[in-house]
């Protein structure tokens, strides 16, 4: 179990690796017993699939592929979330610090300004803002689950297959670390 410190994607991971556990503990079930497919799909599924061996084999190996999928698609979308906020408060008390303090806007704050008013609203923006910042190996892990995110997220195609895919603990302690870096 990946130690994740902040809450909401704690939260989060917990649910996914849940019904990821429970996901895998029924599968298994399926590889000895093909009937068991329908004691787990829905009503209107009941015998599409498990009729033939390897039909409910890769039924059941789709399903979990799914699952992985929208899990990396969702760890992804709660970071953002977490991350756009964090930066939306920091820039607020910056922008009133430097109102006070500077005799004009830095450009660095002029940036801040576009990231919070729309101008960055993807993961690609939050790496190009915090990648000075970040060791190179947590550098290298991000941009491997961004990799990951966007060939699930934009349907498989324009790209080929990361070479390497995180497990959800990996994905989401690691992002967990690029939150502790925004924080900082």
């Amino acid at each position: 179990m990946a130690a994740i410190n902040n809450e909401d994607l704690r939260d989060t991971y917990n649910y996914l690796a849940t019904i990821e556990n429970i996901l895998n503990k029924e599968i298994k079930q399926v590889a000895g017993n093909k009937y068991y497919l329908d004691k787990i799909v829905p009503e209107q599924i009941i015998k599409v699939y498990s009729q033939k061996e390897k039909t409910a084999i890769t039924f059941a190996d789709n399903l979990s592929r799914t699952a992985y999928e929208n899990s990396v698609v969702t760890l992804v979308a709660t970071f953002e979330r977490i991350a756009f906020a964090k930066y939306k408060t920091s820039y607020g008390r910056l922008k009133s610090l430097v109102g006070k303090q500077a005799t004009k806007p830095l450009d660095f704050f002029k940036a801040r300004e576009n990231f919070v008013f729309g101008n960055i609203d993807k993961l690609a923006g939050i790496i190009s803002l915090i990648e000075g910042f970040l060791s190179s190996e947590l550098l290298e892990k991000l941009k491997i689950v961004k990799d990951q995110r966007n060939y699930i997220a934009h349907g498989k195609r324009d790209t080929a297959a990361p070479s390497i895919e995180l497990s959800l603990s990996e994905i989401a302690k690691t992002l967990d670390e690029v939150i502790k870096e925004i924080e900082n």
